[in-house]
């Protein structure tokens, strides 16, 4: 990692129970499992958050500044970094690091440790061998994106994976990121674009990180289609979804 990441986030960054950094010039939150707790004496001054900020997304390759000043990358580790610097819209840059296991998770091992309900157990350990499509919804944090890993791996399907931000992997996994516009306003590949693209890549399984705008109708209509695929979705509970 890079020497201008201060050592007190890279401490956070190694320990391996922390899912969840939150940074802001006024508070630091790490989830380590039990929900978020803030992190004590350690001041930051907004200068040197920026400049955090910004050496995060270049190492993703993407790039931050105040005429684009949202951005989320990729980082080697199992890490994804979304930064928003001081703007209109925010009275300071923001840092939200999520951090996923390199250790691929067994769906046994997941299903023993999570879902105690065997007949839950059994509905996605079936879900998973049918090759069928399906949907993991649930609130941010919840482990959708662990789920659908685990399940996909159970197959030998070719998996095209759709993101925004690779976090899906895999030996059977090939995966797709979108990619914003360049500083020309130019270059931009959307999900849709991606998802339409991936049709002619002879996918077993096509699937989108998550849906969240016009890649539902592009992956709607690949699934109607003949396709198969996986997707996740933010919801509280499918009565939610339903409404």
């Amino acid at each position: 990692m890079d020497t201008q990441i201060p050592s007190w986030l890279l401490e956070l960054i190694d320990q391996e129970s922390v899912t969840d950094i939150l940074v802001s010039n006024q508070l630091i939150l790490v989830d380590s499992g039990a929900g978020l707790k803030k992190v004590t004496n350690q001041l930051i001054f907004e200068s040197e958050l920026e400049q955090i900020a910004r050496t995060l997304i270049e190492l993703g390759g993407r790039r931050i500044d105040q005429a684009n000043p949202f951005a989320d990358v990729s980082l080697p580790g199992g890490l994804r970094v979304h930064a928003v610097l001081k703007s209109a819209c925010s009275s300071g840059t923001l840092i939200s690091i999520r951090l996923h296991s390199e250790k691929s998770i067994e769906l046994e091992d997941l299903l023993s440790k999570v879902f105690a309900n065997p007949i839950q157990s059994g509905l996605i350990r079936q879900i998973a061998n049918s090759g069928e499509s399906f949907l993991v919804a649930g609130p941010t944090g919840s482990g959708k994106t662990t789920l659908v890993r685990a399940m996909l791996a159970k197959t030998t399907d070719r998996v095209i994976a759709i993101e925004d931000v690779t976090e899906l992997a895999g030996p059977n996994i090939t995966c797709l990121q979108s990619r914003e516009k360049n500083i020309e306003g130019a270059g931009e590949i959307s999900l849709e674009k991606l998802v339409r693209e991936s049709l002619r890549m002879r996918p077993d399984r096509l699937v989108v990180g998550e849906v969240r705008g016009l890649e539902l109708i592009a992956m709607l209509q690949a699934l109607n289609t003949g396709h198969r695929g996986a997707t996740t979705l933010h919801a509280n509970s499918l009565s939610t979804i339903a409404e």
